[in-house]
């Protein structure tokens, strides 16, 4: 292929596409940010709320509970939490995972539109030339 037609085959498709996918990537990581802030905050103020009201109704069921129930409610009620912590976790795991996966996306399309201005998909305009070889 001709140098001047590589050259201005990356000046038109390469440029345009460059554009659009780095402001994509701008808005994902924009929103990626936004997500783990509002994430982090969400969770701090959850967990303050979480412990306040733990201690309070510690402090009530001591006083209320007799003394045979209170073994088994407490450790009852420390099973239940940890097993809801434990699902909190696979939760925020998995939103965290939902955030990369769209950047990564993106990374990759990219990837392909490099691809696609080297010839190396059949219906890219540079693999259509005769005299074009690939590596």
């Amino acid at each position: 292929m001709n140098p001047i037609k590589q050259f201005k085959l990356w000046l038109d498709y390469g440029g345009s596409l460059l554009w659009l996918r780095l402001r994509m990537l701008r808005l994902d990581a924009v929103a990626q940010i936004r997500s783990v802030v509002f994430l982090f905050v969400a969770t701090l103020i959850a967990t303050v709320a979480f412990f306040l009201g733990f201690i309070s109704l510690l402090f009530g069921l001591n006083t209320v509970l007799p003394e045979s129930s209170k073994i088994w409610v407490f450790f009852g009620m420390a099973g239940l939490f940890g097993l809801l912590m434990l699902g909190l976790l696979v939760w925020v795991a998995r939103l965290w995972q939902q955030q990369g996966s769209f950047m990564s996306s993106t990374l990759d399309a990219m990837a392909d539109d490099v691809a696609y201005l080297n010839g190396k998909y059949p219906t890219s305009p540079v693999a259509k030339e005769p005299n074009h070889e690939q590596p």
